[in-house]
């Protein structure tokens, strides 16, 4: 009965966790637009962006593995940032050097608000813990 719940309380952290996520890193790319001088997408229009960045992202992850190319830098950082790179050249009127200094800020956004979270949470669980 355990392993019930366990499964139970995943399931309603990812449906949680994950909208949230997309909408941070939706907000995310218009910031890195606006950033680039390039016209930020709507809302929707950048969470719809953002999905299938995320989906291309997945099939090239899922295609890495099975081929047995995830091996080196390559693979594992430069080809996300490309296929990224060029979703949004592809899903805004961009071009493909803007597209790719819009993805370079986006992920500097998202990394500064993953590590300014981890920070504030180390401040809030520290105290308990002593």
């Amino acid at each position: 009965m355990d392993h019930f719940n366990y499964d139970l309380d995943l399931i309603f952290t990812l449906a949680a966790l994950v909208p949230l996520a997309v909408a941070v890193a939706a907000w995310a790319l218009q910031m890195a637009c606006g950033f680039c001088s390039q016209e930020p997408p709507e809302f929707w229009h950048a969470v719809i962006t953002v999905v299938i960045i995320a989906v291309a992202n997945v099939v090239l992850r899922f295609f890495l593995q099975v081929t047995d190319s995830a091996h080196g830098m390559a693979p594992q950082y430069l080809l996300p940032a490309v296929t990224t790179a060029a979703v949004i050249a592809v899903s805004l009127p961009t071009g493909p050097f803007s597209a790719s200094t819009i993805t370079i800020v986006q992920i500097v956004l998202c990394a500064l608000m993953y590590y300014a979270l981890q920070w504030l949470a180390a401040l809030i669980t520290v105290p308990f813990a002593i």
